[in-house]
Formats: C-alpha cells, structure tokens, sequence
C-alpha cells in the first residue's frame, strides 16, 4: 500500500519565490541523486503563486481567496509518494546519514527557511471528479 508524507516548505524572507522555485528544483534532483533507488515513488511539488517582484513593502503577498495573508506564510506543499511504510524509512535513514545530511542542509543554507518546514504523513485520499 502506498505511503505519502506532506511536506510544507518556506523561502527565507530575503529570497525571491523565483529563487526559491529554482533553488528547490535543484535541490530535488540533489536528494534524488543522493539517494538513488531510496527516492520517493513521485515527488509533486505545488507552489503557492506569487508575483515576480515584490510589493512596496519588499514582500511577496499571494491572492488570497479565503483567509487571511498570514495563513499562507509557506512557498510549496509537496507530496511524496513511497512503495510503502518500509520504502519510507529507507529513505528517511538514507537521508539521515551524516554524509548526505551535511550535504542537504549546505544546499538548503540561503533560501530555505528550514525553522518552518512541516513533514505530516497523509491519511486517506479521496478525490472527486466531474
């Protein structure tokens, strides 16, 4: 049975969401190549659109529909699909080795805010369609 995480990232304040784009692109292919056969199933990232130059204010507001500014203070949202449980932990141990933990957290230094990252493991999906 698949097993996904969700993974809310957010850029550091003095990093365009443009940067931020193209630092975690990089970033992706990074781990997927550090990890190898222990990356995720599928690794889909949905970013939060912003505007490509900042307010008057020096900031990056997004269209908020429902909600208040400050609800949307993340980047992306991304879901990480695994084999299972067990691909999961493989994964996460393999990150966790001493090597290619330095080498994550230096790629992450600059434009990743890593004090806000938020990693919860999904429950059911349901989807509905037209």
């Amino acid at each position: 049975m698949p097993f996904k995480i969700l993974l809310k990232a957010t850029r550091l304040p003095e990093t365009s969401p443009s940067t931020f784009k193209s630092r975690l692109e990089a970033h992706i292919e990074l781990v997927k190549r550090l990890t190898g056969p222990d990356f995720p199933l599928s690794h889909r990232r949905s970013y939060i659109d912003r505007p490509t130059a900042p307010s008057s204010e020096g900031t990056y507001p997004t269209t908020v529909l429902l909600g208040q500014q400050s609800d949307f203070s993340f980047d992306v949202i991304a879901e990480l699909t695994f084999e299972d449980e067990a691909a999961f932990k493989r994964f996460q141990a393999k990150v966790g080795e001493p090597e290619i933990a330095r080498a994550i957290h230096e790629d992450e230094n600059g434009w990743s805010d890593r004090e806000k990252l938020g990693i919860v493991v999904l429950g059911e999906v349901r989807e509905t369609k037209r």
